[in-house]
């Protein structure tokens, strides 16, 4: 990836195959909020609001990402870097909540998902936004929203990290401590165009065609039938266990600490299901070299893992088996189910159904990621507001803590099957890393 040079046209590059998908699926529905990408933190302290506006501005300056915005010409999307000095940029919009009649924490939760859960116009301008309210004399709540077509989970937190520097920078008058920038998305992108029409990807495409060509049609999981797509997310830790004994217990196993948890996954799943099968969605962060983890953009791959679960399986086996089917996977990412489906390989297309679609992600959350001077910033939670998939579950990571969060529609999905399921994936969790970790005090002491 070293060898990714900036694009000769600074100011066009052409879309990679997840934003051509995420524009489509924006504009395929009217709630399509589910696109955005959120954080939200209340700040406790004499915040500085003319520096954090610059602080916004300079962010918006150093990712391209931040300052794009879309345009079709006949069947191609576009994106256009507009310039650090054009009218009309995402800047920080400010409003005074102080004198709200309701309590302040119900005046902060309904305006954190009023920002979060508002739509963009990806034609109209860059899709980003940043908003602040003041809730009292050294309290507000800070809403950082970027739409998934110009940034992945990662970004978000890049995002969140250099704006703490470029505050902190303001305050002090001191140069923002930030790494450099040598390429940006529209870069990558660009780079990804020209690969993909010389054939540099056909081993990668001529792996997923093999590999999906039998997989089965749907996820078998008790869908009532409804239109309505508005969501909640069910959250709760997990007690017995954290980051650190995860990943050693993932290396004691040989494998990565998403692979032990998918193999739990895999595993409640076929509890509820019978099945011997699920097709699992999953994001691939897709940044193989130091200069693109450094960069806002939308980086990640999305791909679907073909995860056996066999219901008389112990846990062992499962997991070698999921290892399997994910390193397998893992090794052709770099080709996103996107670009499957737009390559028509296959008899059918492997895009997100409202009916099926189960996504499992282990991700970084955004605890501590704000750090300013004088204020202090706890993360505020954000509404579910409307859902794409039919099941979204998520393990957060936050130092040392990880939360299941499971993100579903209750007109589709009972409450009660949902907590039976985050019941059982606990459950098998717990029996995998015992197994694990039995297996090592058994041969430490042989």
């Amino acid at each position: 990836m070293s060898y990714i040079t900036p694009r000769p046209d600074i100011r066009r590059a052409p879309t990679t195959p997840a934003q051509r998908r995420d524009w489509r699926a924006h504009h395929g529905r009217s709630d399509n909020a589910f696109m955005n990408l959120s954080a939200a933190f209340t700040l406790e302290g004499p915040l500085d609001e003319g520096a954090l506006r610059r602080a916004v501005d300079r962010l918006v300056a150093r990712h391209e990402a931040l300052r794009t915005e879309f345009r079709t010409d006949g069947d191609l999307l576009w994106q256009h870097v507009l310039p650090a000095t054009a009218e009309h940029l995402p800047s920080l919009t400010t409003e005074d909540l102080a004198d709200d009649a309701l309590d302040p924490d119900q005046a902060e939760r309904r305006w954190a998902a009023a920002v979060a859960d508002r739509s963009f116009d990806l034609e109209a301008g860059p899709p980003a936004r940043f908003a602040l309210a003041r809730t009292g004399p050294e309290r507000a709540i800070l809403c950082v929203v970027l739409h998934h077509i110009i940034c992945d989970q990662t970004s978000v937190r890049i995002a969140l990290r250099d704006l703490a520097a470029l505050y902190t920078a303001e305050i002090t008058s001191a140069p923002a401590e930030l790494p450099e920038l040598p390429v940006q998305f529209p870069d990558y992108a660009h780079w990804w165009h020209e690969r993909s029409t010389t054939g540099g990807f056909d081993r990668n495409l001529a792996h997923w065609a093999r590999s999906l060509a039998d997989a089965p049609a749907v996820t078998p999981l008790p869908v009532t039938p409804s239109q309505d797509r508005h969501a909640t997310t069910y959250t709760t830790p997990l007690p017995h266990h954290s980051a650190d004994r995860l990943a050693r217990a993932a290396a004691e196993a040989r494998t990565t600490p998403y692979v032990l948890l998918l193999s739990a996954f895999g595993g409640a799943l076929a509890d509820l299901t019978g099945a011997r099968e699920h097709l699992v969605e999953c994001g691939y962060a897709n940044r193989l070299s130091a200069p693109l983890w450094e960069g806002v953009g939308r980086f990640s791959n999305n791909l679907v893992l073909r995860v056996p679960t066999d219901p008389g399986a112990g846990t062992r086996e499962q997991l070698a088996a999921t290892h399997r089917a994910a390193m397998t996977a893992f090794a052709h990412a770099r080709v996103s189910l996107d670009a499957v489906n737009e390559a028509a390989l296959l008899d059918r297309q492997y895009v997100p159904n409202p009916e099926s679609a189960v996504a499992f992600q282990l991700i970084d959350g955004f605890t501590d990621l704000l750090p300013l001077p004088g204020v202090v910033a706890e993360q505020h939670p954000t509404a579910a507001g409307s859902i794409l998939d039919l099941l979204s579950v998520m393990v957060e990571r936050n130092g040392s803590r990880l939360t299941l969060r499971t993100t579903y529609c209750p007109s589709l999905l009972s409450t009660t099957w949902i907590e039976d399921l985050a019941r059982r994936f606990l459950d098998r969790l717990d029996a995998l890393v015992a197994d694990v970790e039995h297996d090592r005090t058994a041969e430490a002491t042989a």
